[in-house]
């Protein structure tokens, strides 16, 4: 098909006809069986690709779509592979990326009830749903965001508004607060954390980091004696957050214990379950989440292990009205008085966001499509190939497995060459083995990246180097981990470690 040049697309016919030509090229990117994750081209080789000037003139759409097979398909993280085990961004639902199409092309905007009123009413019965799994109220609320970032700042500014009143609205911290403010969470809590306090204006010295057991789950007798050491220093805690599946080893802090401290201080207890939130549709796993449902507020992303595109995000709080509190504005062009119906629902009064797309569509298609149960099978599924990942390296004597229990869907170890294996495990923990073995494990890493047949990032947990596996992937089997175990043993063969 040609169509002409700067073509608007107006016409149904050529709409429907350069459609089909986007659809062919996507799923042959997407469904074709690829030999490598990634191109293996360089920043470098990026940067030479797209170095070009703002084009002046139009051309014709298919050519666009031509050079953007070469350019950007080509070199796009191929993340419907199922040897790709680092990202959290896993391979989306089919009927999840098609639901993508019409929210587009409907271009709502879901933060005004009159810019989409068939959206608001649609995220607004996926709230209620998530929150009925969560185990929340009827008074209970929340808000799509762009992600767990989001969220958990939105979380923080309620727990913030909780300590100070909703006077620090308009006019900032009180004197006599600040510097003062305090928020917990363990020492593997998610970054956002302290970039939340941050933006808040408290300051990242406000988080308190609570250190973890060997489980790495937050010790909450060191959570309790935190708390009670800041108030007697003249500290004000304001919240406490626990993790739900951590971004290292995907473990679960204890959130029944967790809330018991925060109940007995009345601090706002936030748990970010970002990835370890889809345990709730589990058939089998979401007992692991008991304590969830005595959250003040919780963070799920089902963008990450729900299989959804980007971008999905979502906070869940136990009392819409405090969301509502701290985040009412009216400007004067969306005043209540001037609509037909002043009761309709404006998620702008519940969001740092204003203006934004209809993110959840395509949740609703899968939830529609799948059920709760259908969804629940595929992340079962994904636990299953993580514990034959873990069987696998505790049985091959070439791997040392992180002591850490496997709760979601991530296992972490690391290669052990001749020479560590010899050694007895205290041996391995000496200086000069450690940053020996350190080393192994980044060379190893980067080889497998570079020739492309599997992808997985190294992480330091304490001082010690490990590979990260996250089976995030419903494609990925048992024999793709066998393999790129396989792939691992043969690449350190090949550079001699």
């Amino acid at each position: 098909m040609r169509t002409s040049k700067g073509s608007l697309l107006t016409s149904r016919v050529r709409a429907s006809r350069f459609g089909r030509l986007v659809l062919d090229a996507t799923l042959e990117q997407i469904y074709r069986k690829a030999r490598k994750t990634y191109s293996g081209a360089t920043t470098a080789e990026l940067d030479r690709l797209f170095d070009e000037p703002l084009p002046e003139g139009g051309r014709d759409p298919a050519l666009v779509l031509d050079e953007c097979r070469r350019k950007v398909f080509r070199h796009s993280m191929h993340m419907s592979h199922p040897r790709i085990f680092g990202l959290f961004n896993p391979a989306p639902l089919p009927i999840a990326a098609f639901a993508e199409l019409p929210v587009a092309f409907l271009n709502q905007s879901v933060d005004a009830w009159k810019a989409g009123p068939a959206a608001t009413h649609l995220e607004m019965r996926l709230i209620r749903w998530m929150n009925d799994l969560i185990g929340f109220g009827p008074e209970a609320f929340g808000v799509f965001t762009s992600g767990g970032g989001v969220a958990n700042a939105i979380a923080l500014k309620l727990a913030r508004d909780r300590a100070t009143g909703t006077r620090a609205r308009r006019s900032g911290l009180p004197g006599n607060l600040v510097g003062r403010l305090r928020v917990y969470a363990s020492e593997q809590s998610h970054f956002s954390i302290a970039r939340s306090l941050d933006l808040l204006g408290l300051g990242e010295e406000a988080l308190v980091r609570i250190e973890v057991d060997s489980r790495m789950k937050m010790r909450v007798d060191h959570l309790a004696g935190a708390i009670a050491r800041d108030r007697r220093r003249g500290l004000v805690p304001m919240a406490v957050v626990a993790t739900a599946g951590t971004t290292n080893t995907g473990n679960l802090d204890p959130l029944q214990s967790i809330a018991a401290v925060a109940r007995t201080h009345r601090l706002h207890f936030h748990v970010d379950a970002a990835y370890g939130g889809a345990l709730l549709f589990s058939n089998r796993y979401a007992s692991r989440l008991d304590g969830l449902e005595l959250s003040d507020s919780v963070t799920i992303d089902p963008h990450k292990w729900l299989f959804q595109p980007f971008s999905l995000g979502g906070l869940f709080v136990r009392d819409g009205r405090r969301l509502r509190r701290s985040f009412k504005i009216e400007p004067g062009y969306l005043k209540k008085d001037l609509e037909a119906q002043a009761d309709r629902l404006d998620f702008y009064h519940y969001s740092l966001e204003g203006s934004r797309e209809f993110r959840g569509l395509k949740f609703w298609f899968s939830l529609k499509t799948l059920g709760r149960r259908g969804l629940g099978r595929l992340v079962d599924a994904t636990m299953d190939v993580t514990r034959h990942l873990e069987d696998e390296v505790r049985r091959r004597d070439c791997f040392e497995p992180f002591h850490a229990p496997v709760e979601c869907a991530s296992f972490c170890f690391r290669y052990l060459p001749r020479w560590a294996r010899r050694l007895p495990a205290a041996g391995r923990s000496s200086r000069a083995a450690l940053t020996r073995l350190n080393r192994v494990q980044v060379r190893i890493q980067q080889e497998v990246e570079r020739r492309g047949f599997a992808w997985f990032p190294t992480i330091v947990i304490g001082r010690t180097v490990h590979f990260r596996f996250g089976i995030f992937n419903y494609v990925t089997r048992n024999e793709d981990v066998d393999a790129v175990l396989t792939h691992i043993r043969r690449t350190a063969s090949s550079l001699g470690l």
